[in-house]
């Protein structure tokens, strides 16, 4: 298993969430950017400024040892190290102007990411050195520790590595300067300059879980570059094959990064069975490189995948024979084993389902293929198995005894024939030269001189052929009667010319000719290749006399198969091909290459599997009256452009306020071209069948986002994780204030920690407002708070002084002060009173004088009472509030809105 990577079953997903939150591409000043060493030596002229497209790669927390660069990064750039051989790593930094002050750290990622170092720094990090010394610096031995602050050494001791240790250094100038440096790695025992070709460390096949999936992982023993690790580059072979690779993404390369060491291979069809698979790595021009340009070399690489398809057992299998001309052949004795139902499909040899039982029965002669399938999609291949044919008649001639005929007669014969069969013959048909039926036994007897042919034909109609055979003439004339074996072929096919002699004086000569012309022969019995039908011409000469005849040999043409047009279609998509021919009968069947990249290889116009690379098919055609084959076959070539469908949806930000409206992108491509969306939520709701579109969320919190693209013969797939953060609630007590025009007021804006801007230009948590006292005064006053999550929230509020609002200072007697306030009032009313000596009682009444409401007050240790009754609920109008203390009565009146 490999330790911190990332599973191939997720890899899609997290590069869409990081393509989300990480758009920019990686230079040199960044991790995933950083710079190979492939030598010794390396001069800098001009230093490095800022960070990168990738802050804050280094935490800004800690100390030696855990984390000594604890600032974070400062103008720094990286290094990436793949170590050739057990030693020491050191090397030295020197500043072009001397008081300039580097710092350093490395990072240990043989078995991590760039992205672990702020999560992992205190395990990842082998050596640091944040010394505030200026001039040279490094691991080169001048100090027997790993890691010193500020305070200590500017060197360090250096780095115990082995070989296939990965790291990366990290160099800022604390500085600032622009002077450059130098960087030297010399002194180190260890080889850390590249230069060996990268390999596969590993292939994850235990991480192929279950059928259709249609991805794996591997992982090189080195970075390799990004731009060069593309499909042409490699192949998949094993069972349900063959697969088309149809992409490979890097997480790094996704980001934009320059190398990466683990990559997924996505193929089309998934992986369906179990079994031994091979990964081809090919070595070609513009080969894979590490990052030192060290080319990969070609290999093969072996992988078992178990997926739990269904088990096949074969051992005990039983083929029977078809017979001669028949379909009574059967495969049988094969058993299967599977976590679901199962299905089983029988197919021929051009991929025509010829079955649908585990037994195949009443076959005719072929080679066929077992496929069985489960409910999980999974699918086990057997075979090919093939049915052979039996049963036909056989022919021995070797022991032939064939009889001349006297010159006028017909007495010749052709006997000693042995024929085998394992059921009866039902006929033996003996034709001459001329097709004329002589004999219909085993043995031909009292025949001429001429040609014969013998069919046997079996109680099955199969039959079986032999001859010709030449029946020569005693005495008489020098006679020739020439014939061709065969006499009816398809342009192409070899015949066998004879020259049917006799008589003379039995030592001949021979001159044969054609017409057309184009053939000449002194052989007895020469062998011709017609491509249409000729007349076979032969004189022969027996030293005396001269003789000839002729022999025509009827060519049938060759079907014509036009394949149709080269097509373009996208990438992923499925075509009808065109198939048709000419020449012939008329009467044709077709047969198209290659069988697993076609739904029907036997039909006219075959429709493809989705393609994803530019395919070659190939016709041929054959003529169903003649027999004929067509010779080469037609080729059409079908192109694919473009690129896999995918979904890399996007949004601007991963983190909204509350309120914010959130904008999605789906950013679909390849596939072809025309696409439809559908967006939904976590719980499957439709939000949208737009490639892009916005919505609000009004709850804080974490929400999925996911995307569908179906581009009418595939889809892809694809989310994105936004946060919404909360906004402020902002409460100022109301939408308007009254208050005395003497007093002031204190608004606070809540939210500790947040950012506030006052329409008064006060940038504090709270605000105080007054007025001048001279009149009546109407004050507007609004707050923009900006919370730690960077979201904003308004609120305004109406201050309205006025001397309605005041309650002067009134004398109930003995030294007794009350104020009544705010007056009007919508609801509430603050009661103080000074110089109370004892306790206080209060009636409210309305204007008829109903009492609504008593109360009593005690007045604390310095004779004051502040209190407050509430109104709300009542009528509006007016109230009296009548006071009792001290033997003192007062009657206050107050408006109620």
């Amino acid at each position: 298993m490999k330790p911190n990577l990332i599973a191939g079953t997720l890899l899609m997903a997290l590069t869409t969430i990081s393509l989300a939150l990480s758009a920019q591409i990686p230079t040199d000043q960044d991790c995933l950017g950083a710079i190979p060493v492939c030598e010794g030596y390396y001069y800098q002229a001009n230093s490095y400024s800022g960070t990168g497209n990738y802050p804050n790669e280094i935490p800004t927390s800690g100390g030696c040892p855990g984390n000594c660069l604890s600032s974070g990064e400062k103008n720094c750039v990286w290094y990436y190290i793949t170590v050739q051989s057990d030693g020491l790593m050191g090397f030295e930094i020197t500043p072009n102007n001397l008081n300039d002050d580097y710092d350093w750290a490395v990072y240990d990622l043989t078995d991590a990411r760039c992205e672990d170092i702020f999560s992992q720094v205190s395990q990842l990090q082998v050596s640091c050195n944040y010394s505030g010394t200026s001039g040279m610096t490094g691991p080169n031995g001048g100090s027997g520790v790993s890691c010193v602050g500020a305070a200590g050494s500017p060197f360090c001791a250096m780095i115990p590595v082995q070989e296939g240790e990965i790291y990366v250094i990290n160099i800022s100038n604390f500085s600032s300067s622009q002077s450059g440096y130098s960087l030297d790695f010399t002194m180190s025992t260890a080889q850390i300059y590249d230069d060996v070709p990268p390999e596969v460390d590993e292939i994850y096949d235990d991480e192929v879980v279950g059928c259709s999936t249609n991805e794996i992982t591997f992982r090189w023993d080195e970075n390799v570059l990004c731009d060069r690790v593309t499909p042409p580059h490699f192949d998949i072979t094993g069972p349900g094959g063959p697969y088309t690779i149809t992409d490979i993404v890097g997480v790094a390369c996704a980001l934009g990064g320059t190398w990466e060491k683990e990559y997924t291979i996505f193929v089309d069809p998934p992986f369906a069975s179990n079994g031994e698979y091979e990964l081809h790595i090919y070595a070609l021009l513009f080969g894979i490189v590490d990052a030192c340009n060290n080319p990969a070399e070609a290999a093969v690489h072996p992988f078992t995948l178990d997926l739990g398809a269904p088990e096949l057992d074969d051992n005990s299998i039983e083929i029977t024979s078809a017979t001669c001309g028949m379909e009574n052949g059967s495969i049988t004795g094969i058993t299967a084993n599977g976590q679901t139902s199962l299905q089983y499909v029988w197919k021929n040899a051009y991929g025509t389902v010829v079955g649908n039982a585990i037994d195949l029965i009443d076959a005719p002669s072929g080679n066929y293929t077992l496929e069985v399938h489960d409910l999980n999609e999974c699918v086990t291949y057997g075979g090919p198995y093939e049915i052979p044919e039996e049963g036909a008649p056989e022919i021995n001639d070797e022991n032939i005894v064939i009889t001349a005929s006297n010159y006028g007669a017909s007495n010749g014969s052709i006997t000693g024939i042995a024929v085998s069969s394992p059921v009866s013959i039902s006929e033996y048909i003996w034709v001459d030269g001329s097709s004329n039926i002589v004999g219909s036994e085993l043995d031909l007897n009292n025949v001429p001189s001429g040609y014969y042919e013998l069919t046997i034909v079996d109680e099955n109609t199969c039959e079986a052929y032999a001859g010709p055979y030449f029946v020569s003439e005693i005495g008489g004339p020098l006679t020739t009667n020439p014939s061709a074996s065969p006499n009816v072929i398809c342009a192409g096919e070899q015949v066998l010319l004879s020259p049917g002699v006799g008589g003379g004086s039995g030592s001949y000569t021979y001159n044969w000719t054609s017409t057309p012309a184009g053939f000449s022969s002194n052989l007895q019995n020469p062998v011709v290749v017609p491509m249409q039908t000729t007349t076979y011409h032969l004189q022969i000469f027996d030293g005396y006399i001269y003789a000839s005849g002729d022999v025509e040999v009827n060519v049938h043409p060759l079907p014509l198969p036009n394949a149709g047009e080269d097509q373009t279609i996208p990438h992923g998509i499925y075509t009808t091909l065109e198939g048709s021919a000419s020449l012939g009968s008329g009467d044709y069947s077709y047969y198209w290459a290659p069988v697993d990249m076609l739904e029907d290889a036997a039909a006219q116009n075959p429709q493809t599997r989705n393609l994803y690379e530019t395919t070659p098919f190939y016709l041929t055609i054959v003529d169903e009256q003649t027999g004929c084959e067509s010779g080469a076959p037609d080729e059409v070539v079908v192109e694919v452009t473009g690129s896999y469908l995918h979904a890399n949806p996007s949004s601007p930000d991963s983190t909204y306020c509350i309120g914010e409206p959130i904008y999605l992108r789906a950013n679909a491509g390849g596939g072809s071209s025309t696409y439809s969306f559908t967006w939904t939520d976590e719980g499957g709701n439709i939000l949208s069948n737009e490639p892009e579109f916005s919505l609000v969320k009004n709850v804080a919190g974490d929400y999925t986002f996911y995307i569908a693209v179906d581009d009418g013969y595939n889809q892809a797939y694809g989310y994105v994780p936004i946060t919404v953060k909360p906004a402020p609630e902002i409460d100022l007590g109301g939408d308007i204030h009254y208050v005395c025009v003497h007093e002031t007021i204190t608004l606070d804006a809540g939210n500790p920690g947040s950012a506030y801007l006052w329409s008064n230009g006060d940038t504090s948590k709270t605000v105080t407002l007054a007025t001048t006292g001279l009149g009546n005064d109407e004050q507007q006053v609004s707050v923009n708070v900006t919370n730690a999550e960077g979201c904003q929230g308004e609120a305004g509020v109406t201050i309205i002084f006025d001397y309605d609002y005041c309650v002067g200072i009134e004398e109930i007697g003995d030294g007794i002060k009350l104020k009544v306030f705010p007056n009007p009032t919508p609801g509430k009313l603050n009661i103080s009173m000074s110089g109370v000596k004892s306790d206080l009682k209060l009636d409210v009444r309305n204007t008829i004088g109903s009492l609504l409401g008593e109360y009593d007050f005690f007045p604390d240790g310095n004779g004051m009472i502040n209190e407050e009754i509430d109104l709300t609920g009542q009528v509006a109008g007016i109230y009296f509030l009548i006071f009792h203390a001290d033997d003192q009565t007062s009657a206050v009146k107050v408006l109620l809105k």
